[in-house]
This record gives structure tokens, C-alpha cells and sequence, in this order.
């Protein structure tokens, strides 16, 4: 294998595990945020699919 004169192996590896922590960190933090903005107790629960059809899915008369 050829020498890479721009970078050697352990910095390589050490700049690959940087990215990868990157992105979950990255990643973690997205959720973390997503899940407080978007609260799942205020979703409507739907059992059945006769109330999945009878709901309204747009809330036409609000305007």
C-alpha cells in the first residue's frame, strides 16, 4: 500500500472517529429538540378506523 504523505494512519483514524462522533452528537441533539417541540401527549389517539375517517384532518372552520 502506498504511503499518503498528507496524512498518516493514526491521524486518519483519529479524524474518523471525530466525524462519526460528529454525527450522533449532531444527531442527539437534533432528537433531543425534536422531541421537545413536538410533545406526544398533545397527539390525538386514534383506535379505531372509523374514527381515523370521521376526523377532520383540516381545520377548515378555524378562519
Amino acid at each position: 500500500m502506498a504511503e499518503n504523505p498528507m496524512m498518516s494512519e493514526p491521524m486518519m483514524w483519529f479524524v474518523v472517529l471525530a466525524f462519526l462522533f460528529s454525527m450522533f452528537v449532531f444527531g442527539g441533539a437534533l432528537m433531543y429538540f425534536l422531541r421537545h417541540a413536538f410533545v406526544s401527549s398533545e397527539a390525538e389517539k386514534i383506535d379505531t378506523p372509523e374514527e381515523a375517517l370521521e376526523k377532520k384532518v383540516f381545520a377548515d372552520d378555524m378562519y
